[in-house]
């Protein structure tokens, strides 16, 4: 099963949400998706991403695309993925978006996105670094940013951000498609 037909079957608020800020072109410049821990927040945050750099949209990512592909691969020059599971994320993390992203777009879409996964885990100065970058965004540079938990989050960041919550899978759906 591809992603999106998860999304769309398992997620409908997410779906309708982001499929309809595409075809409308009225995206935000940042998301903040929110779930619990086991939500497959990285995964959506990644074909969010592809939605919005596809080359083939329909209005969502068609998957298959060499767009799609690379992004999957972070080989796409204006796509970023910063990975907060495994570490703290720094200040000079967050500048080096910042700088990169104050760039023309180096690809043909002209669109830039970067996805911070658990925005929680970054220091305090990171957070005050892409806050700056929040109140100010850049033309055709996107945000979406990862938590399990909004609580530990400035409320300045989550104010800043369109918020979307992921619905937690039923522990039998789980098990029954294992």
């Amino acid at each position: 099963m591809k992603f999106g037909a998860y999304l769309q079957e398992k997620q409908p608020l997410v779906w309708r949400t982001f499929s309809n800020a595409l075809q409308n072109e009225r995206l935000s410049h940042a998301y903040l998706l929110s779930g619990e821990a086991g939500t497959p927040l990285e995964e959506t945050a990644i074909f969010l991403a592809k939605s919005i750099l596809c080359a083939q949209p329909n209005p969502m990512a068609d998957e298959t695309c060499l767009t799609c592909t690379r992004i999957d691969h972070r080989t796409y020059a204006d796509f970023l993925f910063l990975d907060g599971e495994n570490g703290t994320i720094k200040k000079d993390d967050v500048q080096s978006i910042l700088g990169d992203f104050s760039k023309t777009p180096l690809e043909s879409k002209d669109k830039m996105v970067y996805i911070i996964h658990l925005v929680e885990n970054m220091t305090i100065e990171a957070v005050n670094s892409l806050l700056k970058f929040l109140e100010e965004p850049t033309k055709n540079t996107y945000a979406i940013m990862t938590t399990e938990n909004v609580a530990r989050l400035l409320p300045t960041i989550v104010s800043r951000c369109e918020s979307m919550r992921m619905l937690l899978a039923p522990r039998e759906e789980v098990i029954s498609e294992a």
